[in-house]
């Protein structure tokens, strides 16, 4: 069975007594990083390099006019270009619908179409309408097209972030006893879970260092996260509009990533700020049954199940209040450089006692087009 992220802090970590009741209370601490699990990927640098995996969308997006043209057109087609082959049929379903096919692919923006195919009108579109995206249709016996498709990934990048705890105590604090254990053993004892909450933020929150992303002795390396990879669909809402409403507005951003290839069979997790954790979790206030004999209420949603799939929902201390993601756990790996472990005995000066917990981890995203963010 994979390990989980949790499994990742070496053994030298393990010197006190509570370490075994701390490793069982960490999936409990970081349950989204439990959930994430994993990744049984390894990184081999600071820059870890990674080919982006992605589907075929069952809609692309113009970003330019379409026009009623009986001429083979230039359609830009919002990055997604390379997921197309040529022979790829496409429909405007417009006031005028109309199937266009594929005749070459100009790059991940760009491709052009015959128009009309199978006869019909030809129909218009306007910036931001959507096409469908058939099936891939192709001559009988055909040779490979030679096209500029690159159906197997696009290269991609991420920094690996460094993580670092420090921990001292003076020889006074090491002989203060805190449950039979003096300070500086009981602060080695808690920090591991320090280190995995700064790591689960940073895997939800990271921004990359703007002034040098790599890191050096004189700038902190950090990783990019999940809200930045999140761009395509990243949606507002009214606050008391999604308290009025959770279901909507859930169901609105995860019709939109299956339009961009999303699959209802994959491992989904809502992970939600404490507001939108509450007003999710107060969907089941119409179907509480209960009596007035018992002395425990409860109203909380733990998985949440809609049109588009099902999704364990998690109240993420890394999320802002209003706020929540919708990922899918295939498409989310954590990735460590170097796994958290405890470096004792450093650099002693006199009446003193010096330790580190250090650790390096990044972050494959792969389709991000294909998950969504929603805020206030």
């Amino acid at each position: 069975m994979p390990q989980t992220t949790y499994d990742l802090i070496t053994a030298n970590l393990a010197q006190d007594d509570v370490s075994d009741i701390l490793a069982r209370l960490m999936p409990k601490e970081t349950p989204f990083l439990d959930f994430l699990g994993e990744s049984g990927i390894t990184a081999r640098g600071i820059q870890h390099e990674f080919v982006e995996d992605f589907m075929l969308p069952n809609y692309v997006t113009a970003s330019v006019a379409v026009n009623s043209l009986n001429t083979i057109t230039t359609i830009g087609v919002n990055g997604l270009g390379l997921a197309l082959t040529v022979g790829t049929l496409l429909e405007n379903e417009s006031a005028a619908p109309e199937v266009m096919q594929v005749a070459s692919i100009l790059g991940p923006n760009t491709v052009a179409a015959n128009r009309a195919y199978g006869g019909g009108a030809v129909g218009s579109l306007a910036p931001g309408g959507q096409l469908y995206v058939r099936g891939y249709a192709a001559l009988e016996g055909r040779d490979h097209s030679g096209a500029n498709t690159q159906r197997l990934g696009v290269r991609r990048s991420n920094t690996v972030g460094y993580f670092a705890i420090d921990l001292s105590a003076s020889g006074s604090q090491l002989e203060q006893a805190v449950y039979g254990d003096n300070r500086f053993m009981d602060a080695v004892a808690k920090t591991p879970i320090d280190a995995l909450h700064s790591l689960e933020k940073e895997v939800v929150r990271g921004i990359l260092n703007s002034t040098n992303s790599l890191g050096t002795s004189a700038q902190t390396r950090t990783m990019q996260g999940l809200r930045s990879f999140i761009t395509t669909i990243n949606s507002a809402v009214a606050a008391n509009s999604f308290e009025t409403n959770p279901h909507r507005y859930i169901g609105d951003i995860w019709e939109q990533a299956f339009q961009q290839g999303a699959s209802t069979s994959e491992t989904w997790a809502i992970v939600a700020g404490r507001t939108f954790f509450r007003n999710i979790s107060d969907l089941n206030d119409t179907k509480v049954q209960d009596t007035n004999e018992r002395e425990v209420y409860k109203r909380v949603v733990r998985t949440y199940t809609g049109p588009f799939g099902s999704a364990e929902v998690f109240h993420s201390r890394a999320m802002p209040a209003t706020e929540l993601l919708l990922v899918p756990r295939e498409r989310v790996k954590v990735v460590p450089f170097r796994r958290f472990g405890y470096i004792p005995g450093l650099a002693k000066t006199g009446d003193s006692e010096k330790a580190m917990l250090v650790g390096e981890y990044t972050i494959e995203a792969h389709h991000p087009n294909a998950m969504a963010r929603l805020r206030v």
